[in-house]
C-alpha cells in the first residue's frame, strides 16, 4: 500500500483489499463442495477395473464370525415346578470369513448389478475359546420343535403325534446332545429328520403342512459354507447416472417386497452393508441394512461421531425399534406374520422369524436379549445383557461412506412350547436362545493408511479437509479485516506466521494510518468470535492510546 497517499485513499484501499479477501473466500467456500462433490464422483466409478468396484468384489477389510452356543445344563429337572432352564455360553468358535461375489450381470438399461455371493468360512483355533471338534452341547431338538408349530390346530396333529409316539427310534426325547462342529456346519445325522423327508414324499396330503427340508441333516450353518445361492440374488444400483444410490438394494431374490413380512416390513431396501453411497455427513439420520437372514431390514440409529485407526467416522446403532413388533411403535406392526387383528403376539425384543427360516418357530433380538422386554429374561437363567459387548454397530468414514468398522451381532431363539405333541408335554413354555453370533469387519491398517494419508482413491478426502483448515484460517482474517474496517480510524490487519511452526493460531497486526500505532494479538485458528474481539480490542487499544504487544488472551 502506498505510504505518500492520503487518509482517504488508505481507507479505499484497505477497503477494496478487504472486499476482495471477502469475496474470494466466500467465492471458494461455495465452489469447493461442488469441486469435491465432482471429483469423488469421478473416484466412485463402479466399474470393473476401478479400485471401488475391485475392493467390493474381493473385499480387503478382515471378517471374523464368532459363534456362541447356549448349553442347556438342566434338562433332567424339566419337568419339576417353578422351573427354568439354566443356559451356559460356549464360545466364541471364530471363523475367519472370505466373501466372493458370483454369477454378475450387469444391465445398462438399469443401471444395475445383479449377482450371488459366496461366503467362505475357515475356523480359527487360536481366536477361539473351546474345542470345535470335541466340545458337547446340549440344546432343545429343533426338528422336534418345528414339526409341533407346524402341525399345531391342524387336522394331522394327532396323525404325526401318534406316530411319533409308536416309533421311539425316530425321537426318544425333546433334547439333543451333539457335538459344536456339528451342530454348526458339518450337521449331524437326525433319524426323525429323515423319516419326515420320507412321510412327506409318500404323503401327499401333508405336503401342505411342511415345507420340504433341502437337507438330510441338520446344522445351524449346514450347507452355508461356499454355497453360492443360500443368500440369495441381489440386484444394486450402480450408481452411474446418480452416485448417491451407489450400492442400493433393488431386489432380493428378484422382487422389492418379500413374501415373509407385510407392508414396509418386506420392503427390499437399503444396501447389503459394505457398498454405501459417498457423502454420508450429509444425512445424519438414519441408514438401512438388508439381511437376509432375517429376511427383512434393520433401520439402525445415528449415534455421533468415532474414529477408527485414528480416521474420523460417524456410527449408527441398533436400537429397540429393530424387533419392537408394534408395541411401543406403530411403524413396526408389520414384523407381526399373525393376522393383523391378532398383533402384537410377541413383546418386544423379538422377531419372528418362521416365515424366513422354513417354518421353524425361530425369533431374532439382540444377543442376551439386550434391549427386549424383561419378560425374556426372566423366564431362562444365565444371561447378562451388556450395551458394549451386545450392541449393533456400523461407523462409515463420511466423505467416501467406506466401512470402517462393522460389529454386527444377532442371537437365534426358539419358540418353545408343548405345541400339542405328547414329546413335548410338560416343556417350560420360553422363549429359548440357542445361539448367537457377531461378526465383524475392521479396515485394515494399510488401507487406513491410504486413507489418513490421501493415497490412491481416498486424496480427494484429505484434499478437502486441508482446504477446510485454510478456508478457516481465511475467513478468521477476513473478519478481522472486515471488522476493523468499522473504525472511523481505519487500520491494516495483517496475520503473521511464525516461521517453523505449524500454526493453530494467527497473530494479527493492526497498523493505524493516523497516528502509527500498532499492536498484536494471537487468534486461535478458525475462531471468527475470537478474530472478531481481537478486532475491537486493537481498535480500542490504538482510540485510547493503550496499545501494547503480543497480547495473548483475548476471551
Amino acid at each position: 500500500m502506498c505510504s505518500k497517499c492520503s487518509n482517504k485513499a488508505k481507507r479505499w484501499w484497505s477497503l477494496g483489499i478487504s472486499v476482495g479477501i471477502c469475496v474470494i473466500a466466500i467465492a471458494l467456500g461455495v465452489s469447493w463442495p461442488f469441486i469435491i462433490e465432482k471429483e469423488v464422483e469421478k473416484q466412485f466409478v463402479f466399474t470393473p477395473g476401478t479400485q471401488l468396484y475391485d475392493n467390493w468384489l474381493n473385499p480387503p477389510i478382515d471378517t471374523l464370525l464368532e459363534l456362541y452356543l447356549w448349553n442347556w445344563t438342566n434338562t433332567e429337572d424339566y419337568r419339576g415346578d417353578n422351573y427354568k432352564p439354566h443356559l451356559e455360553q460356549l464360545g466364541p468358535y471364530t471363523f475367519r470369513e472370505k466373501k466372493e461375489r458370483v454369477d454378475l450381470k450387469w444391465d445398462d438399461d438399469e443401471d444395475t448389478l445383479t449377482f450371488y455371493q459366496r461366503r467362505i468360512w475357515h475356523f480359527e483355533p487360536e481366536m477361539s475359546k473351546g474345542d470345535l471338534e470335541n466340545d458337547m452341547v446340549v440344546t432343545i431338538n429343533p426338528i422336534l420343535l418345528t414339526i409341533g408349530f407346524m402341525i399345531q390346530d391342524s387336522p394331522y396333529q394327532d396323525f404325526i403325534d401318534s406316530i411319533l409316539n409308536l416309533n421311539p427310534q425316530f425321537v426318544d426325547n425333546p433334547f439333543y446332545n451333539v457335538r459344536v462342529k456339528d451342530i454348526l456346519f458339518d450337521g449331524y445325522d437326525d433319524v426323525l429328520l429323515a423319516n419326515l423327508i420320507k412321510l412327506l414324499e409318500e404323503n401327499e396330503g401333508l405336503a401342505g403342512l411342511f415345507e420340504l427340508p433341502p437337507f438330510d441333516k441338520f446344522g445351524w450353518f449346514y450347507g452355508r459354507n461356499e454355497s453360492e445361492t443360500y443368500d440369495g440374488n441381489f440386484t444394486i444400483a450402480r450408481g452411474t447416472s446418480n452416485f448417491q444410490d451407489l450400492g442400493i438394494l433393488k431386489l432380493w431374490n428378484a422382487v422389492n417386497q418379500t413374501e415373509f413380512y407385510r407392508d414396509e416390513c418386506g420392503a427390499v431396501h437399503g444396501t447389503t452393508g459394505e457398498l454405501w453411497p459417498p457423502f454420508q455427513d450429509r444425512m445424519l439420520s438414519n441408514v438401512t441394512v438388508f439381511s437376509s437372514d432375517i429376511c427383512s431390514a434393520m433401520t439402525l440409529e445415528y449415534d455421533g461421531g468415532s474414529r477408527v485407526h485414528g480416521i474420523a467416522g460417524l456410527k449408527w446403532k441398533g436400537n429397540e425399534r429393530v424387533f419392537n413388533n408394534g408395541n411401543n411403535y406403530t411403524e413396526t406392526e408389520c414384523q407381526c406374520t399373525a393376522p393383523k387383528e391378532q398383533c402384537p403376539v410377541l413383546k418386544s425384543g423379538a422377531m419372528d422369524v418362521s416365515r424366513c427360516k422354513m417354518g421353524a418357530p425361530a425369533t431374532v433380538s439382540y444377543p442376551h436379549f439386550y434391549l427386549a422386554d424383561d419378560s425374556y429374561l426372566a423366564e431362562v437363567e444365565g444371561l447378562k445383557p451388556e450395551e458394549e459387548e451386545h450392541k449393533f454397530i456400523m461407523i462409515l468414514e463420511p466423505h467416501t461412506g467406506i466401512p470402517l468398522q462393522v460389529k454386527a451381532q444377532l442371537q437365534v431363539n426358539l419358540d418353545v412350547k408343548e405345541y400339542g405333541l405328547t414329546l413335548l408335554k410338560d416343556i417350560p413354555e420360553v422363549m429359548l436362545p440357542v445361539l448367537w453370533f457377531r461378526q465383524t469387519a475392521q479396515l485394515n491398517e494399510e488401507l487406513a493408511s491410504d486413507l489418513k494419508n490421501g493415497k490412491k482413491m481416498f486424496n480427494i478426502v484429505h484434499g478437502k479437509e486441508l482446504f477446510s483448515d485454510n478456508l478457516s484460517r481465511c475467513g478468521s482474517l477476513y473478519v478481522v479485516v472486515c471488522c476493523g474496517l468499522r473504525s472511523q480510524r481505519v487500520c491494516v490487519i495483517r496475520r503473521r506466521v511464525k516461521s517453523g511452526h505449524r500454526t493453530n493460531a494467527i497473530a494479527v497486526e493492526a497498523q493505524c494510518f493516523e497516528d502509527n500505532r500498532s499492536t498484536e494479538a494471537v487468534v486461535p485458528l478458525g475462531v471468527k468470535a475470537n478474530s472478531y474481539q481481537a478486532a475491537l480490542r486493537i481498535r480500542r487499544q490504538i482510540r485510547f492510546g493503550t496499545a501494547r504487544s503480543n497480547v495473548s488472551s483475548l476471551s
